[in-house]
């Protein structure tokens, strides 16, 4: 793990590094990350793009570390793949249908499940347990959760949170009032 900005995505000997890069969405992750939970964004960063999922944007990429709304917590490093950009991009346009702009769900559906089924495409493995863990634990309770929460997520493409209405969430760099 790292949280500094050492690697920059590129091909070593052994193949292309890929990292899931977390993000803290609220403040109370400070405390419920010792205990493996949080409210996390996350995206796969490989050949230099970061590759994440929102409402609104469906799948998209940006530059690795910065998602607006959000805190940078961690880089973790989950294997090397042995493809090429070709090999990638060919992943990801496989993910766009079930990842599509219209089917976001917090509970669900979300970046995490992203970042998961693409990291399983390219390395054949799934990424951390704790990362999606408060999403998997909603699953048993979402039936008490406002349709609107679950549907928007907190950071998406363009600067934002890709529901674009503010779904009541408390993340980070976000003021409600000019929502």
């Amino acid at each position: 793990m790292s949280g500094g900005r050492g690697y920059e995505g590129g091909r070593t000997r052994m193949g292309t590094v890929v990292l899931l890069n977390v993000y803290d969405l609220s403040p109370a992750n400070e405390y419920l990350h010792s205990i493996g939970l949080g409210l996390h964004h996350s995206g796969v960063e490989i050949l230099g793009k970061e590759y994440s999922f929102a409402s609104g944007g469906g799948v998209f990429d940006s530059t690795p570390k910065e998602a607006p709304g959000a805190k940078f917590r961690e880089s973790i490093e989950l294997g090397s793949f042995e493809g090429g950009s070709a090999e990638v991009s060919s992943a990801i346009s496989d993910l766009r249908e079930e990842f599509g702009p219209d089917r976001y769900n917090l509970i669900r559906r979300n970046c995490n499940h992203f970042a998961n089924a693409l990291v399983w495409r390219l390395l054949r493995r799934t990424i951390p347990g704790h990362v999606n863990r408060l999403a998997n634990i909603g699953q048993c309770c979402s039936c008490f959760l406002p349709k609107k929460l679950l549907e928007e997520s907190p950071v998406g493409p363009n600067g934002g949170g890709g529901g674009g209405s503010g779904g009541g969430f408390q993340v980070y760099g976000r003021d409600k009032k000019n929502d």
